[in-house]
């Protein structure tokens, strides 16, 4: 009982909320930073090619709100989902290039995220998610309940 209760409740929720804090956190400082203008300018001054002004957008917004999602529960496979191609997105654009290693400016952590991301899109947000309240499983009329 208690092993289950651990797998389907209790671990979820620690990836969300853990992956909720770290997402909600940068997400913020993309969009609300000074000079960041809302999400649309936060690559600007640390890099001389940026990215397009709607990728910079996309990118911040999506994790602030895909952080936001993940800590309710809400729609966690595809907020998961989201996050992990932003992160995927990072490695081929910034951190590639320095190898694995995140003292040098790697990818290591990107990969840690994307990994824990992973485990949400194969099990869900577990028992205590939102998404409970509209995914639940149905039992037909006069069938037996396990």
């Amino acid at each position: 009982m208690f092993e289950a209760v651990c797998k389907n409740t209790i671990v979820p929720l620690i990836l969300r909320l853990c992956l909720a804090a770290v997402f909600i956190f940068h997400g913020w400082q993309l969009v609300g930073g000074e000079g960041h203008q809302w999400g649309s300018a936060w690559a600007n001054s640390k890099n001389p090619n940026p990215p397009p002004q709607a990728a910079q957008l996309a990118v911040s917004w999506g994790e602030l709100v895909g952080g936001i999602a993940l800590a309710l529960g809400f729609l966690t496979r595809l907020a998961a989902l989201g996050i992990i191609v932003i992160m995927a997105g990072a490695i081929a654009t910034v951190h590639w290039k320095n190898g694995f290693d995140l003292q040098k400016g790697g990818y290591e952590y990107n990969v840690a995220l994307i990994t824990m991301c992973l485990a949400l899109v194969l099990t869900g947000g577990g028992m205590l998610a939102v998404d409970r309240l509209f995914w639940r499983r149905r039992v037909p009329p006069g069938a037996a309940t396990p």
